[in-house]
């Protein structure tokens, strides 16, 4: 008779998360993963197959976290959307410099991304929801006539994502908070040359 999956509890995924997103993929061995959930291999088998699995439902949980995040910023009540914009660069940079492990989703791509089309696929999924949200606050502040964009609206807007995965490279490197919010600033002021 065949075995029932079992069940594993969202803070179980959110161990194995952190231990990804701490040591990476191929780094992460079975055993971290089992220490750190506190369940047994065969719990961790039946229920995800394999740590690849495993590894892409971290993906996508840090993904929607991450979307939740952002769009909680973009929320702000009594805030232009140019102010919005700025709000949202400014905690993304303090984010880049106040968290121990550098993002998720831009260690998976350099990691994995360019060889497996899954990890390819949740990635991409994730960047294209950040880039619409970014995209609908740059059209609005162009309406707005706070900033006059330089070209296509989601084209600025992948611009902006790509900074923003290029601030957890410089800050890993450098480890210079002040570097990254001059980079925020410069970012920000580009927005209305």
């Amino acid at each position: 008779m065949a075995r029932n999956v079992e069940f594993i509890p969202q803070e179980k995924v959110e161990k194995a998360l952190h231990v990804f997103w701490q040591k990476g993929y191929h780094a992460t061995s079975m055993q971290d993963l089992v220490d750190a959930m506190q369940i047994n291999r065969s719990s961790l088998y039946n229920s995800f197959q394999d740590k690849h699995s495993l590894f892409l439902e971290c993906l996508r949980s840090y993904a929607e976290l991450s979307r939740i995040d952002y769009e909680a910023v973009a929320r702000q009540q009594g805030l232009s959307a140019l102010q919005v914009l700025d709000l949202l660069i400014d905690h993304i940079a303090e984010m880049t410099v106040q968290r121990e492990n550098a993002c998720m989703s831009v260690r998976s791509c350099f990691e994995m991304a360019a060889h497996d089309p899954e990890v390819q696929r949740v990635l991409r999924a994730a960047n294209t929801r950040i880039v619409a949200l970014l995209q609908n606050l740059l059209t609005a502040a162009e309406q707005a006539g706070d900033i006059q964009l330089q070209d296509r609206p989601e084209v600025v807007a992948s611009h902006l994502s790509s900074n923003f995965c290029g601030w957890w490279h410089s800050y890993l490197l450098s480890e210079d908070s002040a570097l990254i919010k001059k980079m925020a600033a410069l970012l920000k002021a580009s927005l209305r040359t």
